[in-house]
């Protein structure tokens, strides 16, 4: 039977009787023809097709972009659909089952798909309660398209705040509902290949879905700038992906947040948890985390559980634990930004871990070290923890990690998580003041502590006593450091005194620093919107998002402010004065060369000759050629170099401005 497409159609019309008897001869068949509407199809491209209920097919006659530069003639062959509607040139191809209450659009490809289909109405994913931090609904957070870190943090966190969660979960209910709908969505040029089962779902434009299970009320965001994918065997339930995130080999994924730049695999397997912007999951299970930006999990036997992480490395066999076995899983831990653990390390929760600090070994009581930034957490003896304060402060890894970070943001455009990148910031160093003030409290009235042996007891830990000193010592050179390094990059490009003392004024100071999800800000700011939420000033999601902007546009004033109050109040300074300048900053190059001599020091350990005793393996007289053949020498490592040559920098800066006044 002939047919010959012709372009003329200017709106919807039903199908010719001599079209029905075209398609009929192509395979396809139908029990109501009349439910078909069709605008400029070539109906020589649909072959095989069952179609049930009402259909609407419009601008199938161009090609759909295949893979790479390969272009396919657009068509739909060996399908059946339900209540479908296809909005332009789209390629369907051997649907295993059917596709039934989908509406999908221009350049979309299916392709050996099993069943897309809508059950009811559904708002994919969005209202739907995790469980972060603390089994069970302690600290629920209701997920959604726009969730970010900041919001997540202050509904799971400020519990205690009943009118302002109530205020936002209402919020985020009427988002959900308006997102409520019969008909599912596939967006243009999304492709779903190979995939079992898509259920209640809204895939976003440009995703790639191959070879994936299942995927089932679940939204995933992406966009062509920063596509997502999901990848084999894959299986997500409950969920909002945002774009840009890779999930692939065989993970798992129920009841979760999975945020911007997002890499999980190697049968990684998650439920009841938040993951924001850049983290990594492979091999291991994370159930009811919250994971701020950056937590990275890598290795198998590892249980993230009941807890708080963010820009966080975890240590193959990491595992914590949330239930004693008496009332239920109620307990819960939280780790503060820059944790790392060693292998195998062991944490009974509840615990409070300070930040930048390395946990190793295990830990059987309930400790708290958010008083010590930047320490070593170690086991002793019998089920003992010592806590080793302020080691981490001057250590390569350290320095390392603030650009690794920046670096390795994968997110592009809009980014949802405000994340202030700064290891020094007011939120850190505000605890390494207090930890100096302590450590000098234990020391005066050493005498007096609970002791054990050469060890001070404090908050379920031991400090050896012989060294408060030098932890004290440590803290005092990173704090002098901090301010000094700020307080020459405000005045750097000064042209004279005047222009120092008028860079130098500052606004109100705030005390009390948080970290809100990875924004460091004044928790006063913080507070002040949560009365906001509460009182209705704030009122929608748009308006809860610009708060957040404004608390992250404000970080580096307020930062300054402090800065400024605080070199004031430790150097005991009434008013910032020429000489004043010239001898903080006089003492500021003694302290560079200080840290750079530490750093350099602890560099060298990993240049050490017991780290040569995996080379020259077959002839000993050459293990140190054969280490530095691989690895090079401390001098030549190009992360010291550069280390030096900032220091150098600043020191020629230093300089400049000192010669100026």
């Amino acid at each position: 039977m002939t047919y010959k497409f012709v372009k003329e159609d200017k709106d919807f019309r039903k199908l010719k009787k001599k079209e029905i008897e075209f398609l009929k001869s192509h395979g396809c068949i139908s029990q109501s023809w009349d439910k078909i509407l069709i605008k400029n199809v070539d109906l020589n491209r649909i072959k095989d097709v069952s179609f049930h209920g009402k259909i609407k097919i419009k601008e199938l006659n161009g090609v759909v972009n295949y893979h790479n530069k390969v272009k396919v003639i657009a068509s739909i062959t060996r399908a059946v659909l339900i209540d479908v509607i296809i909005n332009g040139d789209v390629y369907i191809n051997n649907v295993g089952r059917f596709i039934a209450n989908y509406e999908i659009e221009n350049g979309v490809i299916i392709e050996n798909a099993g069943s897309i289909y809508m059950e009811g109405k559904s708002s994919f994913g969005n209202g739907v309660e995790t469980s972060p931090i603390m089994e069970g609904n302690g600290r629920s957070v209701k997920i959604f398209n726009r969730l970010n870190s900041h919001i997540a943090y202050i509904v799971a966190m400020y519990r205690h705040n009943f009118v302002m969660r109530k205020k936002i979960n209402k919020i985020i209910d009427d988002y959900a509902s308006s997102k409520l709908r019969e008909f599912g969505t596939i967006k243009k040029h999304a492709k779903i290949i190979n995939a079992r089962l898509i259920k209640n779902a809204l895939i976003d434009p440009y995703t790639t879905i191959e070879n994936t299970d299942e995927i089932n009320n679940t939204t995933i965001i992406s966009a062509k700038e920063s596509p997502s994918y999901i990848g084999t065997s894959v299986i997500l339930k409950d969920c909002i992906v945002l774009k840009g995130a890779h999930i692939v080999d065989g993970t798992v994924i129920k009841k979760a947040f999975i945020g911007e730049g997002v890499k999980l695999g190697r049968q990684f397997s998650c439920e009841d948890s938040l993951l924001f912007a850049n983290c990594e999951g492979e091999h291991g299970e994370m159930f009811s985390i919250f994971a701020g930006p950056y937590t990275v999990t890598h290795h198998k036997a590892t249980l993230l559980i009941a807890s708080h992480f963010s820009f966080f490395n975890a240590g193959s066999g990491t595992n914590q634990s949330n239930h004693m076995y008496k009332l239920g899983p109620y307990h819960h831990g939280f780790m503060e930004r820059g944790c790392k653990t060693g292998s195998n390390s062991y944490i009974l929760w509840p615990s409070r871990i300070g930040a930048f600090s390395t946990v190793i070994g295990a830990h059987y009581d309930n400790i708290d070290s958010s008083n010590f930034p930047f320490s070593y957490i170690t086991e002793h003896g019998y089920h003992q923890t010592r806590l080793i304060p302020a080691l981490n402060l001057f250590g390569v890894g350290l320095a390392r990690d603030e650009n690794k970070w920046i670096e390795r943001d994968r997110r592009t455009g809009d980014k949802k998580d405000l994340i202030i990148f700064e290891v020094f910031s007011p939120y850190t160093v505000s605890k390494m003041i207090n930890a100096e003030k302590i450590l000098k409290d234990i020391r005066k009235n050493k005498d007096e502590n609970n002791k054990k042996g050469d060890f001070i007891v404090y908050k379920n830990m031991i400090i050896k006593g012989a060294s408060l000193n030098k932890y004290s010592q440590r803290y005092s050179i990173a704090i002098d450091l901090y301010l000094r390094n700020k307080l020459l990059s405000y005045i750097k490009d000064c042209k004279n005194i005047n222009d120092i003392i008028e860079s130098l004024k500052s606004e109100k100071v705030y005390s009390d620093w948080v970290d809100v999800g990875g924004l460091i800000c004044a928790k006063e700011r913080l507070d002040n919107i949560i009365k906001d939420i509460e009182n209705e000033k704030i009122n929608n999601i748009e308006s809860i998002l610009n708060a957040f902007k404004s608390l992250y546009d404000n970080y580096y004033p307020d930062e300054k402010s402090w800065i400024i109050d605080i070199i004031k109040k430790r150097y005991s300074i009434k008013n910032i004065n020429k000489e004043i300048i010239i001898k903080i900053l006089k003492e500021y190059i003694s302290l560079l060369k200080t840290s750079y001599d530490i750093l350099y020091r602890d560099a060298e350990k990993e240049y050490d000759i017991s780290k040569m005793v995996s080379c020259g393996i077959d002839d000993k007289n050459f293990m140190e050629e054969d280490f530095k053949a691989i690895r090079g020498t401390v001098e030549d490592n190009a992360f010291v170099i550069q280390y030096k040559k900032d220091m150098n920098s600043k020191i020629n800066d230093i300089n400049k401005i000192i010669d100026l006044l």
